[in-house]
């Protein structure tokens, strides 16, 4: 035994770096068995530690099964890669998981802020609606994002994206975040481009009771908050309540659209009107309801989402008061699970969303002036506005099948349907929609010329997958999913993904997958207003992307991982200016390239104590070369978690970007790199369930902006040191 440790320990040694390790697969492809296990006596035990003595032997098995672990990441399981529980390591995609203790020691308070912790993740803010999205693998990718709540989709038809109403989405709630990053259409479907996140909410037996939070930070924010879960006989009921109010982060736009304006008007005598400099409308109202019921083997869940938000700058990029934008999003989730002879599963489902999304936006100030479409000035006294309203409405069932056709092999079959109904569109403006010229009242032109229109999509869509364990080590995921939509058609993505435990603790996996995401109504339908105009000719997005992963177990302590992806993007829907007015921007297709490394280290010291790091490498590219914009070559993470003593967890994390590109045509110079250093710092235990918690963000103060439109000379501020300070107690 000391002779085998001896050898292991040069192994580690000598190949440590990562070009050696990669070499050495070859030599280690043989089955691999448990360790030789040392002989000991049989012990007599009496009345008195007979109890003790079981529980010494439970906890010796449990660690001798935890050391034979032949997979990387044998204790944590994930179900979002293959829809079933499935051990990390074996899991056909690139997967990250965020534990509930982990969020709460980052003092992070809404759900997008974590994602800035994930590898390949970028935070963008949105200078039009204010939304707050990511980029994933250097491409802007709100609607290329997959996100569910519980395996519930939660993506709004109308925009494609779901961070409208779920970038503020509370982190009291959430028991962990699984993380694809790769293609999923082949599981899940549109959206699943280049992500998939679902969000697990907690539920009774993680709370058993009700915890209240209440808390106070910076630009007068407001946040209180009720957990709750009970079991009541065979009736388990969980959920939370949470409202929050803020009013925004209140950074300097120092020139803006309407600067420009001015500038060019003033040679004619019309005096200067802009709000810049000024401050951005960042304000933000939101209530959240959300509760699970079960029965047995029946669940039912519901969510409420009611956001009134400003515009940040506005869709123009002009500063303008008296915008607001309000989202109300509900779904109810119902479906019924059974398992027969424990080798075949069904879980059918039904369920309902509504999205009423209301935008009242003036997109330009008092007293602009601007022409018309026959060259004329005219002069709005009230400003330019806008009022649109729409509502979606979705309905779908869905159907899958699991059947164990023999040990090691699941083989899954679903089936569903979606139906999607854009209606109620309503669109009041004080200016002629065909024209620009300037009316004396708000109008209504919902029946001549809308916004939008009304439109219904149909989906019918079917999905097989084979997951077979071939040995103890190798692992062959295969499947595919046809959408077939009454709008583009059918369209067919397949993926494959072979997962190879070549040493213990260590696996390598070889992937590739197909995803499909067609246009949102937005993107399509969009007319009659001056800042965007949708294209009914946009093709779907098609990405088919090659995966190398490659994860280690050095030890108990110290965990690493190193992915390869490379994606071949056709028909990439962005936004462009017209050629003939470049104040306004339409959609249209483009091919793209990314090929990049993303790079995890991990080290567990002692219990919650901990070291975490990241580092991403991309390349994004149009087919001519040209970078694609707002997104960094390089960034990464680095953290470390301390619980020195019992009654103190302290956490302190740092975000690093690169510079980041403009778009093709804009001469400003790139966006300069930045680090973000966040200190978190949680007092507990001290008075029974009572937890306290302080958390500054950009604690050095970093002078950083995100990017903006050209007509926002100096970009998007984004808020310097802020601090929220929590508390909570558990009934």
């Amino acid at each position: 035994m000391a002779k085998k440790i001896a050898q292991r320990k040069f192994f580690f040694q000598r190949f440590l770096p990562l070009n050696i390790l990669l070499i050495s697969i070859i030599f280690h492809s043989s089955p691999i068995h448990a360790e030789d296990a040392e002989t000991t006596l049989p012990i007599t035990t009496t009345p008195d530690n007979k109890e003790r003595h079981t529980k010494d032997m439970e906890a010796a098995l449990a660690q001798e099964i935890s050391t034979e672990a032949i997979w990387f990441g044998a204790g944590e399981e994930v179900s979002i890669a293959t829809r079933h529980e499935t051990p990390a390591g074996k899991a056909p995609s690139i997967v990250t998981v965020i534990t509930a203790e982990e969020i709460k020691n980052l003092g992070y308070r809404t759900f997008v802020e974590i994602l800035r912790t994930v590898p390949g993740f970028e935070i963008l803010k949105d200078f039009g609606f204010g939304t707050v999205s990511p980029a994933v693998r250097g491409v802007i990718s709100s609607e290329r994002i997959r996100v569910m709540l519980n395996g519930h989709h939660v993506n709004n038809p109308s925009s494609g994206g779901a961070f409208d109403n779920f970038d503020d989405f509370p982190v009291e709630n959430i028991k962990k975040i699984e993380i694809i990053r790769g293609p999923a259409s082949a599981v899940y479907g549109e959206n699943a481009l280049l992500s998939v996140i679902n969000i697990i909410t907690k539920d009774t037996k993680d709370i058993d009771g009700a915890r209240v939070s209440s808390g106070y930070g910076s630009f007068d924010t407001y946040d209180e908050n009720i957990v709750f879960g009970k079991t009541y006989g065979n009736v388990s009921v969980s959920g939370m309540a949470r409202y929050r109010q803020t009013n925004g982060f209140d950074g300097i736009v120092k020139s803006d659209y309407q600067t420009i304006l001015d500038k060019n008007l003033s040679l004619l005598g019309y005096p200067p009107v802009s709000e810049a400099p000024g401050k951005v409308h960042d304000a933000r109202q939101e209530y959240d309801l959300n509760t699970k019921m079960v029965y047995k083997d029946i669940y039912v869940e519901g969510l409420y989402v009611n956001k009134r938000r400003g515009p940040f700058a506005g869709p123009q990029g002009a500063l303008a008061d008296g915008s607001h934008i309000e989202n109300d999003y509900v779904f109810v989730d119902t479906g019924y699970k059974k398992t027969f002879e424990e080798n075949f599963s069904f879980a059918p489902r039904i369920y309902y969303d509504q999205f009423d999304d209301d935008y009242f936006l003036k997109s330009l100030p008092d007293g602009t002036t601007i022409p018309d479409k026959n060259g004329k000035l005219n002069t709005f006294s009230n400003g330019v506005i806008g009022n649109g309203k729409i509502i979606n409405r979705v309905v779908g069932t869905e159907i899958p099948f699991d059947y164990n056709l023999f040990d090691g092999n699941t083989l899954t079959l679903g089936f569903e349907y979606r139906l999607i109904n854009q209606s109620n569109v309503q669109y009041l403006t004080n200016f002629n929609p065909v024209t620009l010229e300037p009316l004396g009242s708000i109008r209504n032109f919902s029946d001549t010329y809308s916004f939008m229109r009304d439109f219904t999509r149909r989906i019918w869509s079917v999905y097989l997958q084979d997951t077979w364990d071939i040995t103890d080590t190798v692992n062959l995921t295969v499947g595919a999913r046809h959408d077939q939509y009454s709008d583009f058609g059918g369209q067919t993505n397949p993926r494959a993904g072979l997962s190879w435990a070549f040493m213990k603790g260590a696996s390598l996996k070889f992937l590739y997958g197909e995803a499909f995401r067609p246009p949102s109504f937005m993107e399509l339908f969009l007319a009659n207003q001056p800042a965007v105009e949708g294209n009914v000719d946009l093709k779907p997005e098609k990405i088919k992307t090659f995966e190398v992963g490659l994860s280690y177990q050095f030890n108990k302590h110290v965990s690493s991982s190193i992915n390869y992806f490379h994606n071949e993007i056709n028909d990439l829907i962005v936004l462009r200016a017209l050629p003939y007015n470049n104040t306004t921007q339409y959609y249209e297709n483009q091919d793209a390239r990314v090929q990049g490394v993303e790079m995890e280290t991990r080290v567990d010291i002692i219990k919650d104590n901990y070291i975490f790091m990241n580092y991403t490498f991309q390349n994004p590219e149009d087919t001519n070369g040209n970078d694609l914009p707002f997104v960094a070559h390089h960034h990464g993470n680095f953290g470390v978690n301390v619980h020195y003593w019992k009654y103190i967890n302290t956490n302190l994390s740092t975000f690093v970007s690169g510079k980041r590109s403009r778009e093709v045509g804009d001469q400003r110079n790139d966006l300069p790199a930045y680090a973000l250093l966040n200190l978190s710092v949680i007092a507990k235990e001290f008075f029974k369930t009572m937890e306290i918690q302080g958390t500054v963000f950009n604690l050095l103060d970093k002078n950083y902006s995100d990017p903006g439109p050209t007509s926002i000379e100096g970009d998007l501020p984004r808020p310097g040191r802020t601090f929220f300070i929590g508390l909570s107690y558990q009934f």
